[in-house]
């Protein structure tokens, strides 16, 4: 700190809405030994915010009193751990989640301490005090809740710099090589520094062996090919675990195939809906492409057979992928075994059902809803007017299937203890189907009238929280069936009045 001359000083603050509250951010600056004392001072009850170590940084705001949450350190002091966004042995996802945004990409090791988000849920609901925090926090906490109520311990890594990982092709009669590089800080040495390195062949781990890392700090390990995935672990016998990288393959071909557009480009001007009155959108395109270059980098003599071992695994994996989101497909005409996986679902409901389905009518709640067993759970049923409306060629009338639809609710309470939450939403308000048990969240394909009797799918949604949110907000603004009910019948009572 000695080279740092300028004061840090400044209080930012943002005025949260609707509650009369404020949020202040404070950036001080803290020895390491200061930071530590008060990092680990913390503990349920009043406490101070931290004072800055030099006179010259403080302000009226530092030492003030706040309340602090019960907090659990979830790891004992003072073990640190390293952020990693994947499992040591699990195949690479598309996208990976970061548990700890906020170190940026420097590699840095955590002690966390979680304590509870009682009182700021008007922080939760204000995008604006969000953002705010965001953009000095590096870090969504409307994403990452976790942390609100909490405390983060960051160490950089205090002894390397750089770690580079690369392959060196076979060349004069030694067969393929991989290369650790490690470079430490300035000052640092590698004598207690040690490469962990893992190998995948053809989904098997084949070779789990640590190294220690030469003064140098190069490691050269001979493999003859590298056709598997490769990953490490780099650690400190005083510091532990400094990096991880999760296996991968290396690059060996890159195939660049540039496209140009060769025709005139065309303004496309269409409607955006059915209706004469919806308004215009307008995109654009062209009249046709041609290949530019098609270049090949690198070679791959022979991918072996782990290429095909590799190839077939994935198949696996997709149809594990696939149940595990309970993805079904129901052919045409297999309305028996969809009906029977609708009841399957509704049997394992506990606390909370939600069918939405523009034309659930009367004949669904016999088919379906007996199979939801407890009255402790709560049944919301969200339809509209089209279940309502007479078929063609039809004798029933919409008087006499809203009559049916309540009787079929009347049996239901009588039979099975079942009273559901009935709602009549626009039915230009919902076109999908959902099915919500519990906290998970079915998109139907077709209607429960129809599923199965066309060729339809069901399939379980990654992230049930926002569907339910957007179910129960239209549940809200919609009349509940007895008001509906009686809304249509003065309807109809005027119309014979004006015959």
């Amino acid at each position: 700190m000695s080279g740092f001359i300028r004061p840090l000083q400044g209080v930012d603050s943002f005025d949260l809405k609707a509650s009369g509250e404020r949020l202040f951010f404070r950036r001080t600056l803290l020895s390491k030994e200061d930071a530590t004392s008060w990092y680990r001072s913390l503990n349920e009850g009043e406490r101070c915010t931290p004072v800055p170590t030099r006179k010259v940084d403080r302000e009226d705001l530092d030492g003030l009193a706040f309340r602090v949450p019960r907090l659990e350190d979830v790891q004992p002091w003072p073990e640190l751990g390293l952020p990693i966004s994947e499992e040591l042995f699990s195949r690479a996802r598309t996208t990976t989640i970061n548990p700890a945004p906020f170190i940026g990409s420097v590699p840095g090791r955590l002690h966390r301490r979680f304590g509870d988000r009682a009182g700021l849920e008007v922080f939760l609901r204000d995008r604006g005090a969000q953002a705010f925090a965001a953009r000095r926090m590096h870090v969504d906490l409307f994403e990452y809740q976790e942390y609100l109520g909490s405390l983060v311990y960051i160490a950089p890594d205090p002894v390397i710099r750089q770690i580079d990982h690369f392959m060196v092709p076979a060349k004069d009669g030694k067969g393929e090589r991989i290369i650790y590089r490690i470079v430490p800080h300035p000052g640092q040495s590698l004598e207690q520094v040690h490469v962990t390195a893992f190998d995948k062949e053809a989904r098997l781990l084949t070779s789990f062996r640590t190294h220690q890392i030469p003064m140098d700090g190069i490691l050269e390990v001979d493999k003859g090919t590298c056709i598997g995935e490769y990953g490490y672990v780099v650690t400190h016998e005083q510091h532990g675990v400094l990096a991880y990288q999760p296996s991968s393959s290396f690059l060996r071909q890159m195939n660049l195939n540039l496209r140009v557009a060769s025709g005139k480009r065309l303004k496309v001007n269409a409607p955006s809906g059915d209706s004469t009155s919806s308004p215009r959108m307008e995109y654009e395109g062209t009249t046709g492409s041609e290949l530019a270059s098609n270049s090949i980098f690198g070679e791959v003599k022979n991918p072996g057979a782990g290429a095909r071992v590799a190839i077939e695994a994935r198949k696996r994996e997709r149809l594990a992928e696939a149940k595990q989101a309970g993805q079904r497909w129901f052919a045409e005409d297999s309305r028996v075994e969809a009906a029977h996986l609708i009841r399957e679902l509704l049997r394992a409901a506990r606390k909370r059902v939600i069918i939405a389905d523009p034309y659930l009518g009367a004949l669904q709640l016999g088919q379906f809803l007996y199979a939801v067993h407890g009255s402790e759970v709560s049944v919301t049923l969200l339809t509209t007017k089209l279940a309502f409306n007479p078929r063609p060629k039809s004798v029933d009338t919409k008087s006499g299937l809203l009559q049916s639809f309540a009787q079929s609710l009347d049996d239901l309470n009588k039979h099975q203890q079942l009273v559901p939450d009935v709602r009549i939403i626009s039915s230009s308000s919902l076109h999908d189907r959902f099915l919500v048990v519990d906290d998970d969240v079915w998109f139907v394909g077709n209607s429960l009238n129809n599923l199965g009797v066309k060729a339809s799918m069901i399939v379980k949604l990654p992230d049930p929280n926002e569907v339910i949110e957007r179910l129960h907000a239209l549940a809200v603004a919609a009349p509940k069936l007895d008001a509906y009910v009686d809304k249509a019948s003065k309807a109809s009572t005027r119309g014979k009045e004006n015959e």
